[in-house]
């Protein structure tokens, strides 16, 4: 059996990532080329930088979301794009994905993201073909994600099926609807979508000023708990961890769709004044920086994060402060201690895995290995 080391030298990250859709963006350059996901519509999901692109042992990358490493971590941060390699194990898993390329020859991919094509980047609710969502159309949900079908019920009202005319493929995604709180008007104005080796946002959709929002409430003002998270399927999941806490009638659980945006936040909080914010974000650093911003925004910090490049130092400026962080440490504690600030907000933080989502299946499995 292979060992990690074997596998860092013998599989290249982009070999992977092209399997996995990325096209290489030349417009950047060759030293550290850039690599793009995109969505059906040209949108970008995300990006990636590689270093030492011709050494497989010294290979590192890191993407937009502050997350990096070798192969190994490569593999790790997209386990769930290889449903074709199950197993409970993460570890037999990982050495599943990394067994099957390290015996696979790699043929380079010469396609490349053309970032001077023009897409269409107006959302057009006509291009889709949206229809409520049943119990049974959620399958996805309920044998990939290990929600329940009593969680399923609850939130199915803030579900929908979404089918992409333009796309290749008469299929359905399962779309979690945007909107912007402030509005009057509550019209959809960008989907969150996932299926079984897919996730992705609609085409132009509005993820500046909107976000998928599950409203148990009658009336704004009486809602005492707002739950962020960075996406709908980690609402599910953390929902359905805790529900015998929550007082759903007085709650709202709300996606970001990934990356956070100031105005994302500044609406929920607009539209719902009375209510606690209570954010769920990823443990990760991408996930303790959004911690940050939200209680900057929320304490009118006027909040500047920037990362040094190789992301291991990252600087934060208020107004009143301004200091630098090594990224293990970076933490809402911290930033809290460094600011002398404080927000309304709770911060819950999935403690034995990356996101919600893993914590509620590695709960399932290990129920089902006791049985």
């Amino acid at each position: 059996m292979m060992t990690f080391e074997d596998y860092k030298a013998r599989i290249s990250i982009i070999q992977i990532a092209e399997d996995l859709g990325y096209k290489q963006d030349k417009s950047k350059g060759a030293n550290s080329p850039v690599y793009k996901l995109t969505d059906t519509a040209g949108n970008k999901i995300d990006e990636i930088v590689i270093r030492n692109p011709h050494n497989n042992s010294q290979q590192h990358y890191f993407d937009r979301n502050h997350r990096g490493g070798d192969v190994i971590a490569f593999v790790k941060n997209h386990i769930n794009d290889f449903p074709q390699f199950q197993h409970n194990n993460l570890f037999v898993r990982l050495n599943m994905v990394l067994s099957n390329y390290a015996n696979t020859p790699y043929s380079p991919k010469y396609e490349s993201y053309n970032s001077n094509v023009k897409q269409n980047n107006e959302f057009n609710i006509s291009r889709y073909n949206v229809k409520d969502a049943s119990i049974e159309d959620l399958k996805f949900l309920t044998k990939e994600r290990g929600i329940s079908h009593d969680t399923v019920s609850t939130f199915l009202p803030f579900i929908k099926m979404v089918n992409d005319t333009q796309a290749k493929g008469n299929y359905y995604n399962v779309g979690f609807p945007y909107i912007n709180p402030t509005t009057k008007e509550t019209s959809i104005n960008n989907f969150e979508l996932r299926n079984f080796g897919f996730k992705g946002m609609a085409a132009g959709g509005d993820k500046s000023n909107s976000l998928w929002l599950a409203d148990f409430s009658n009336d704004k003002a009486l809602v005492k708990n707002v739950y962020l998270f960075e996406s709908a399927i980690d609402g599910l999941s953390f929902y359905q961890l805790n529900k015998d806490k929550i007082d759903l009638e007085r709650s709202v659980f709300g996606s970001v769709g990934g990356y956070i945006s100031d105005n994302q936040i500044k609406n929920t909080l607009k539209a719902y004044p009375n209510a606690i914010i209570n954010t769920g974000f990823d443990n990760d650093l991408n996930g303790n920086l959004y911690d940050i911003k939200v209680h900057g925004i929320m304490a009118n910090l006027n909040l500047k994060i920037e990362a040094q490049k190789d992301k291991s130092i990252i600087n934060f400026t208020t107004e009143k402060h301004r200091f630098a962080l090594n990224n293990q440490d970076v933490s809402i504690t911290r930033f809290r201690d460094e600011t002398h600030s404080s927000a309304r907000m709770k911060v819950f933080k999935p403690k034995e895995g990356k996101d919600f989502n893993e914590i509620l299946l590695q709960k399932q499995k290990s129920k089902s290995l006791k049985i």
